[in-house]
């Protein structure tokens, strides 16, 4: 079907952007020139990039890639197919007006502005398709000989939801338009205009028509491309770059025109898309000059530079992250990949990291874009321009593009997708296959990127759920995941390798330790270092304390208080903050008025940017630099056993699964030094455990009582932590799933109940990943109430009574482009079991607080905020307490 002059007249009537207060002439940008726009910047990141080449390669399988581009471009220049309808058009009145002719209500149609305002054009694109391609095409579809509509639907979906759904092609009142016949026709014969036009520019020059079928597009696939396409949309309508334009070109010349600037301006560079890598000159480039690769870090080079699935156990502080990188940086090297996303378990670790992660940058990139998850640095200005633009509205309202890339973009923990190297939490990476706007861009942004996952053992059934969906996404595009764990056993490795479509080598029952897997599909086999890489021999002194709820009593405060007095820095981890904020005050009573020690505290309920501070302070005095000689006590929560570089000379814990257990232990003793305090010179940790096999609360911490029961008699009976021989030992003998003889029934029933309840959690994940979009909102304060089933699953804003931050300005007066930010920096966890306390807090239901608590507070002196009706207090110091359980809500 080629497109004819008169075919191109009649397209030009259509406008496809229009604002009255654009700064120049005209005020309106035909729809055929926009589509363009759009394809242009697909062709050129597809021209610049080998790793989103080989990523749609992959996904469409058995297809050349001179026509995969062809149909890639051709319906990208398609996403605004619905946009060639009157009701459309008479969102912007004078650019129709401009652009063809006046359309007055009454004369020529009986549309009502509601119809109007309402009209959804990428949801009528392919609506309007699925009625009309069989007039496109010049034949029948024969759904069983030649099923041609099953072919166009996923392409069309793709392209047509670059708005951030998925679109059905059913349309309800499309076809009733109460318009003179005359404009129906008129659109209906555009429309198959706009399609041979794009024909004749894309398909044709590669020997394609429309009688070709393109190939098939699967779920997967169908991401990639909306993922692109919506990004690709986002730039095209970026005025800054496409300035409005009469029709006075043809469409092959324009199209050429922009290809041109998008090159010569360095475009794609500018915002941050592409950016030319550094050669690998090998891992020693990771490491200081006295420095040379160990243990696991000894195996990457060897690695194949190509796509795949890389599993790393190695102990904790062994260097799995410089392996990791370095790793990536190969594929990157290769082509393989654009970028890296490094996803760790909780805000603290991605903080953490980030620090690490600029330096390797620096390294690979020199300028890169890099992107902590929360947090306002480093983020491209291009990309800071086109929130700014974004907040100004044009005739489309909050459909055009640029107001929705802006949105998108003004939340920080969104735009880790979109740079070379990006630092985030699992949560975000999670959202990728949950039924939130605009998933397929977080989608498009991990296939194209190495996915680093680190702590991966320290997640529950339903984020392993969603992480497996992820996990095959990623191996259907062709793209890359490296994972990391000083701590596997057997099930969840093999739970990992199957959703890369994969399994463990039938030799590898008793694989050895620390090891390397690597699988592409079908059998991997481990690899392991050679002996004079291997871990040396470490053992730690255990002392087994039966306490009430396995709390300090009097004796072992006073034991932790002497120590600390002789130079001991001695870490107390407890499992509740509740335990820590109270832990610390009994510490601080202990210690008098004007203590010679200082009693620190950290855990996850402060706000961030309070946590932040906390964060920096732990890693002062108990950091790998920290000064040694002067004794400190650190009570803390879980948050110091994933991802921190701590070195305590003295762990007091309290009993946790024996995965957990061993990060912790990862902090002790963690460095080696040429002096210790007396009595500490080789590691101690002391285990606080319950008085009887009741783990009460710790059993609703970490669900399995079985877990805790097996850790505790191993930690009783051997006394003798013996590394790393244990990290296989410990691990398979806790978490093999055969009942022992000597467990009670109150173990292997409470074990049964838990294993259903892990079952039932997988099955909820895997219904949420096909639910529709609409189900959800990607809002801040609603992202870990998707991602993560329970524990520190709300937000709570704390307020002044006038509705301002607690030491900032009032939320109402914060400029759009700074409330997502605010939320990141302001909002503190709380357990989901808190809901029922916060009853009476404001919950948004629209706007960038939505599913926030919202919790009043009052200036109540000595460094506390206090909720009006006393359940609540607030400090830097202390974080966020419940004071009392508080009443119940009303009936």
């Amino acid at each position: 079907m080629q497109a004819t002059p008169d075919d191109l007249s009649l397209i030009s009537r259509y406008w496809g952007k229009a604002d009255p207060a654009y700064p120049g002439e005209p005020k309106w940008h035909p729809l055929t020139y926009h589509s363009l726009d759009v394809a242009a910047v697909a062709t050129a990141w597809w021209h610049a990039c080998p790793a989103l080449r080989g990523r749609f390669l992959a996904a469409f399988p058995d297809t050349a890639e001179h026509h995969l581009r062809a149909w890639v471009l051709f319906f990208v220049a398609l996403h605004d197919l619905g946009k060639a309808d009157i009701r459309f058009q008479l969102k912007a009145p004078d650019a129709l007006a401009a652009a063809w002719r006046v359309v007055a209500q009454g004369d020529d149609h009986e549309i009502s502005s509601q119809e109007i305002s309402a009209f959804d054009h990428g949801h009528a694109g392919i609506a309007w398709a699925k009625l009309e391609y069989q007039c496109w095409l010049g034949k029948l579809d024969d759904a069983i000989e030649l099923p041609i509509w099953s072919r166009w639907e996923n392409w069309l979906a793709a392209v047509t939801g670059h708005h951030g759904d998925f679109p059905s092609p059913r349309y309800e009142g499309l076809q009733d338009i109460e318009a003179d016949p005359v404009l129906i026709d008129h659109d209906q014969a555009a429309r198959h205009a706009l399609v041979a036009a794009f024909e004749t520019l894309f398909l044709q020059p590669v020997g394609l028509s429309l009688q070709n079928l393109p190939p098939p597009c699967s779920l997967p696939a169908r991401a990639l491309l909306a993922g692109f396409c919506a990004i690709c949309d986002w730039l095209g309508s970026n005025t800054d770059e496409f300035s409005y334009r009469a029709p006075n070109q043809t469409l092959a010349d324009y199209l050429r025109e922009r290809l041109a600037h998008i090159e010569s301006s360095r475009m794609l560079t500018r915002y941050g898309l592409l950016a030319a890598a550094q050669p690998y000159i090998g891992f020693s480039a990771l490491l200081a000059p006295t420095e040379a690769p160990r243990g696991i870090q000894t195996l990457i080079d060897g690695l194949p530079a190509s796509a795949g699935l890389t599993l790393i156990e190695a102990p904790t502080g062994s260097g799995k992250t410089e392996a990791a990188l370095a790793h990536a940086w190969r594929l990157i090297e290769a082509g393989a990949a654009d970028s890296i996303v490094f996803a760790l378990p909780t805000q603290a670790t991605a903080n953490a990291m980030f620090e690490r992660v600029q330096a390797f940058a620096a390294k690979v990139y020199g300028e890169a874009n890099v992107v902590l998850a929360h947090g306002k640095r480093d983020f491209n200005a291009g990309f800071q321009r086109l929130v700014e633009r974004g907040q100004r509205r044009t005739r489309q309202g909050n459909i055009e593009a640029s107001v929705q890339c802006a949105a998108w973009l003004a939340s920080s923990r969104k735009k880790v997708f979109l740079g070379q190297i990006g630092v985030c939490t699992v949560d975000q990476v999670l959202l990728s296959v949950l039924p939130v706007r605009h998933k397929f861009v977080r989608g498009f942004g991990l296939n194209k990127s190495v996915l680093i996952v680190d702590e991966v053992h320290a997640y529950d059934a339903y984020m392993y759920g969603l992480l497996g969906e992820v996990l095959k996404n990623q191996h259907a595009c062709g793209g890359s995941a490296v994972l990391l764990s000083a701590t596997l056993s057997t099930s969840l490795r093999e739970k990992l390798l199957a959703a890369w479509d994969s399994k463990a080598a039938d030799d590898a029952a008793n694989a050895p330790y620390p090891a390397l897997w690597h699988a592409t599909g079908g059998p991997a086999a481990p690899l392991t270092v050679g002996d004079e890489h291997r871990p040396p021999r470490r053992e730690v002194c255990v002392e087994c304390l039966r306490l009430p709820a396995a709390y300090p009593d009097d004796d072992l405060r006073a034991r932790i208080v002497a120590a600390a007095r002789n130079g001991a820095l001695v870490a107390v981890v407890v499992n509740l903050v509740d335990d820590a904020q109270r832990l610390a005050r009994e510490f601080r009573e202990l210690v008098g008025d004007k203590p010679e020690i200082e009693v620190d505290l950290f855990h996850a309920r402060y706000r961030f940017a309070d946590r932040q501070n906390k964060e920096a302070a732990v890693l002062k005095h108990y950091g790998r630099d920290a000064p040694r000689g002067t004794g400190r006590i650190l009570v803390a929560t879980q948050v110091v056993e994933q991802s921190l570089d701590l070195d305590f000379d003295w762990l007091i814990t309290q009993i946790c699964p024996v995965d957990l257990l061993f990060q912790r232990l990862g902090r002790l003793h963690r460095h080696e030094r040429e002096w210790r305090p007396p009595g500490f010179e080789t590691p101690r940790c002391t285990v606080m455990t319950v008085e009887r096999d009741d783990y009460g609360v710790f059993e609703l911490i970490y669900g399995n009582a079985r877990v805790l029961w097996r850790t505790d008699v191993l930690l009783n009976r051997e006394g003798m932590l013996v590394f790393p021989k244990a990290y296989r030992d410990w691990i398979e003998q806790v978490y093999d799933p055969e009942s022992r003889d000597d467990e009670s029934e109150k173990i292997i029933g409470g074990y049964l109940s838990w294993k259903q309840e892990q079952e039932s959690s997988t099955k909820k994940a895997l219904q949420l990943t096909t639910m529709p979009w609409r189900t959800f909102r990607d809002q801040e304060g609603e992202i870990t109430s998707l991602t993560r089933d329970g524990e520190m699953s709300l937000s709570v804003l704390p307020l002044t009574a006038d509705g301002s931050l607690l030491d900032g300005p009032r939320i109402e007066d914060m400029p759009d482009q700074q409330l997502a930010e605010a939320l990141n920096l302001n909002s503190v966890p709380v357990p989901a079991s808190w809901g029922k306390l916060l009853y009476d807090c404001r919950i948004d239901s629209e706007g960038p607080f939505v599913g926030c608590y919202q919790l009043v507070l009052s200036l109540a002196g000595g460094g506390f905020w206090q909720s009006r009706d006393g359940n609540f207090r607030y400090s830097k110091e202390f974080g966020l307490e419940k004071i009392r359980a508080g009443k119940p809500p009303p009936e």
